[in-house]
């Protein structure tokens, strides 16, 4: 070991008086210091094989005290000699010696356990932050990816969303559109009537019901062929339509027939939308030929389902019969005229 504890060989006696009984605590601290230190000391020697000024400071002794006051005069020769011979003096030399030992150890070793105290708790300190750091950016990183891909998603989604909307809404259209006139279709006319008729008699209100056909039409398809008969078709089926109110409702009921089922209307109400109708359609004007000219004929039926007679009906088709037979009656009576009927 480089470094020896007692500064020399000591003397039996325990040196100063200031420092008597602290032999046997400075003896056990010497050798745990000097036990703890052996790895120091060992890389040291070796290092110092290479490096001599090392040896300087892990090779310190009482001897090389002495010789270091001699080269520098603090020390003559005499003094030196004298010193050596006498035991008093070498005993209170390394009395000094250790008493100012024991303290600078004892701060060396209390530092380095501070210093390593504070180096883990630094340490560990700025490990915590860098990992909290990290793992904050990192998780603040993920959770903008997620939401932004979520967002994305969500976007998506709400699109398709409205795709589909709108396609079901198309779809639902024209599962009950007519497909060349743009009206209602028999389907919804059956389905709507029903509904109305049973509506109508349990809560004891009115309904009226329109059929309306054009006048000649097998002729006209004669005369100008099916595709001009379809453009009659639209364009009746558009004025009928446009003057149908929002809470009636303009079906096709199948060739050249359409129905207008009125929830709610009394008589006079009824007629009054199938009169606009009727006066509309003459005025019609087809490129083609403008001296095509049509008309239609129209059968009306009103029921109050306050009177008995009404409440004794047992569906709609009597409604759709008495208008079709009201039709019929404006057919043989010269056309382009409407016939009506009440059940009150």
């Amino acid at each position: 070991m480089l470094w020896d504890p007692y500064w020399g060989d000591l003397p039996d006696s325990e040196g100063l008086s200031i420092y008597s009984g602290m032999r046997g605590v400075l003896t056990v601290f010497y050798a745990v210091t000097g036990y703890v230190m052996q790895p120091v000391y060992f890389l040291a020697d070796i290092a110092g094989q290479f490096i001599p000024e090392l040896k300087a400071y892990f090779g310190l002794k009482a001897a090389d005290v002495l010789d270091f006051l001699t080269e520098s005069n603090l020390v003559s020769s005499s003094q030196l000699a004298a010193f050596k011979e006498n035991d008093s003096v070498k005993k209170s030399f390394v009395g000094y010696v250790d008493l100012l030992v024991f303290p600078t150890m004892m701060f060396y070793t209390l530092s380095i356990a501070a210093l390593e105290a504070g180096y883990k708790l630094i340490k560990n300190i700025i490990l915590s932050l860098f990992v909290e750091f990290s793992f904050t950016k990192r998780k603040e990183g993920q959770y903008k990816d997620a939401l932004s891909k979520r967002a994305s998603e969500l976007v998506k989604l709400n699109v398709q969303y409205k795709n589909l909307t709108k396609e079901a809404s198309v779809l639902a259209k024209s599962v009950i559109t007519d497909e060349l006139t743009q009206v209602y279709n028999k389907r919804f006319f059956l389905e709507k009537i029903d509904l109305e008729f049973k509506t109508a008699k349990e809560k004891k209100k009115k309904l009226a019901i329109a059929m309306v056909d054009i006048d000649h039409f097998k002729k006209l398809n004669d005369t100008y062929g099916h595709i001009m008969g379809d453009k009659v078709l639209k364009a009746v089926a558009q004025i009928a339509n446009s003057s149908t109110p929002q809470n009636a409702f303009c079906c096709r009921f199948g060739g050249e027939e359409f129905a207008i089922i009125m929830p709610g209307f009394n008589l006079d109400q009824a007629v009054a939308v199938v009169s606009e109708i009727h006066e509309n359609i003459p005025y019609l004007q087809f490129s083609e030929d403008e001296a095509l000219k049509t008309s239609a004929s129209f059968g009306l039926c009103y029921a109050d389902f306050t009177a008995s007679e009404a409440q004794a009906l047992e569906g709609f088709d009597a409604l759709i019969k008495m208008a079709d037979d009201e039709l019929y009656k404006a057919k043989l009576n010269g056309r382009n005229r409407i016939e009506a009927t009440q059940i009150i």
